[in-house]
């Protein structure tokens, strides 16, 4: 799989997905699904972060901001990426990664 994958669906419409940790669902995933158009996705994770927020206690608030940060930072693009392609939606275009390049000689 590609750094970057432009998806297309069978009206024309244009997706991209990128690789790799998501800072933005990281920090607020309900801002990232709506911005991706998962509103299901969106609702879930409003609610879940105020059931933590109002029935937990401080420490756990912190363990669980932790934890949230950086789960949902890790499975928030996959998580994309399989929702369009189980929507129909193919691969029309892919940046791959650059190859590391040996260091220069003398």
């Amino acid at each position: 799989m590609g750094r970057l994958c432009l998806y297309m669906d069978e009206r024309g419409r244009l997706a991209m997905n990128h690789a790799g940790f998501s800072w933005l669902a990281a920090i607020s995933l309900p801002v990232w699904a709506l911005q991706r158009r998962l509103y299901a996705l969106a609702l879930a994770g409003f609610v879940l972060s105020s059931v933590i927020n109002l029935w937990v206690g401080t420490t756990a608030q912190a363990i669980a901001f932790v934890l949230q940060f950086v789960a949902f930072g890790a499975a928030a693009n996959r998580l994309h990426r399989w929702h369009l392609e189980r929507g129909g939606w193919r691969i029309t275009a892919e940046e791959t990664a650059a190859a590391p390049r040996a260091p220069a000689k003398d």
